[in-house]
Parts: structure tokens; C-alpha cells; sequence
């Protein structure tokens, strides 16, 4: 499962007051049997991972550990605390689809980004940054920028999207929480990294990518996805620490 999943269960509990305070963490090892399931998938590339690249051919499989700490804001200033960024939505979906393959149409996809936005209360044209699931896979950077456009219509073709898949491999289990990590350091930082592989953008994803560089640019609120086996869907919203009251 996701983290971006546990990422939802904990920001619910907090909102309820189940919990004062969350550690929300990922961390998936490599083994034979993981390694194994992917290659009889034929979603493992013999090369490096490109995604959205024309040239894609899979994935390549990384280890990795995270964890965030969330609380409420008022607590977390109260004891003095450095807020760092806000998990402000979260959305989940179901495909129905297939066992592993994605809905080819995004819609699924779609739906949770939606869902994360209208949790968090932020209009699409706020989005200032897209941390996508682009795993490089044929079918799920085709399906995933099919998704976007759904969900942000023409605003897409300025919005600037990347993947980090391309740098640190599918880390699975982690792979939700090192996107927030960078989340929060592209709102710290004001720099979008580069989507390492990406060479020559496959036209059927007709998104605004980051490559070649990272890209300078002002990011208040960050939109972040994710999609896995049996067709579950998840994305979240982060804004930036700095950022109070609603967007607009």
C-alpha cells in the first residue's frame, strides 16, 4: 500500500482529534520474490528508468526509508515547534479496473487527485507543482498524464510536473513519503528537481515536465500522486508553512 494512503488515515485522525501527534512512515527492502514479481510483470527496464520519456520501458526498483511528523499547527506553535510544510488534502480512489494494470483513461487517478483538492480546498489553477507517480512505465506515465488533464484542463500545459523515480528508483512502501520530503524541500528551496532520464518527452504525455535542469519557481502548494497494484489511487496537497487562510 501507498504512503500517501497512511498519509490520508493520519491527517483524518488528526482532524478528529484521534491523535495528537503522527509518525508516518514508509520503508520497503528489495528481496528475490519483489524483484522476481516485477520481472514476470515485464514493468522492470533493461535500461534506466525514463519516465515519460518516449523510450520508457519500466521501472528500476530502489530501496528507501522516511517518516513525517504531523500534528495539529496550533499545537505544534504552541511548544515552539518549526513547521516545515502543511499536509492541507488527501484523496483516494479505486480503478476497478485490472489486477495490475491502470485504467488507460486516468480516471480513477483523476478522482483522487480531485478528491485531495476539494479536501484541501484549493482551486486547481493554485497547484504550483505536480510531484507525479511516474514510474516510467508505458502504461502508467501515459495513463497519468491523461489523469492531469482531466483534472487540470488547459492549466496543465503550464503547470510544471517531474518524477523523482528516475533518481532514486520505485522504493514501493517508501515512495509516497520521499515525495513529501521533497515537497517540503521545493517549497523551502523554490527549485523544482529535474526528472533524471527524461530525455525526449514522449508526445502522448503532453505535460509541462521538469528535465534537464531543476527550475526555479515559486511553489506555494504542491499536489503529489500515487497509483498501485489492484488500482488504488492516492494523492495529497501540501502548502507551504508560510501559507495562511484559504487560496484563492
Amino acid at each position: 500500500m501507498e504512503t500517501k494512503q497512511y498519509q490520508k488515515h493520519s491527517l483524518h485522525w488528526l482532524r478528529r482529534g484521534l491523535c495528537d501527534v503522527v509518525l508516518c512512515a514508509g520503508v520497503d527492502v528489495l528481496t528475490p520474490f519483489v524483484v522476481s514479481g516485477f520481472r514476470s510483470l515485464r514493468a522492470q527496464s533493461p535500461d534506466v528508468c525514463r519516465p515519460f520519456d518516449r523510450r520508457r520501458s519500466g521501472v528500476n526498483l530502489g530501496e528507501a526509508a522516511a517518516c513525517v511528523v504531523l500534528e495539529p499547527e496550533a499545537q505544534a506553535r504552541a511548544r515552539g515547534q518549526k513547521i516545515l510544510a502543511k499536509l492541507v488534502g488527501a484523496g483516494l480512489s479505486q480503478d476497478a479496473h485490472h489486477m495490475t494494470a491502470p485504467d488507460p483513461h486516468g480516471r480513477g487517478a483523476a478522482l483522487a487527485m480531485a478528491r485531495a483538492l476539494a479536501d484541501a480546498g484549493v482551486p486547481a489553477h493554485a497547484v504550483d507543482f505536480v510531484s507525479s507517480h511516474g514510474t516510467g512505465t508505458p502504461f502508467n506515465d501515459q495513463m497519468e498524464a491523461r489523469a492531469l488533464q482531466l483534472v487540470f484542463g488547459d492549466l496543465v500545459r503550464h503547470l510544471p510536473v517531474n518524477s523523482i523515480k528516475g533518481a532514486v528508483g520505485h522504493t514501493l512502501g517508501a515512495a509516497g513519503l520521499l515525495e513529501a520530503v521533497m515537497a517540503v524541500q521545493v517549497m523551502a528551496a523554490q527549485r523544482i528537481p529535474a526528472t533524471v532520464g527524461l530525455e525526449e518527452p514522449d508526445p502522448a504525455c503532453a505535460l509541462d515536465l521538469v528535465m534537464g535542469s531543476p527550475r526555479v519557481a515559486e511553489v506555494r502548494c504542491v499536489l503529489s500522486t500515487a497509483s498501485g497494484f489492484g488500482g488504488e489511487n492516492a494523492a495529497v496537497v501540501f502548502a507551504s508553512a508560510a501559507e495562511r487562510g484559504e487560496f484563492s
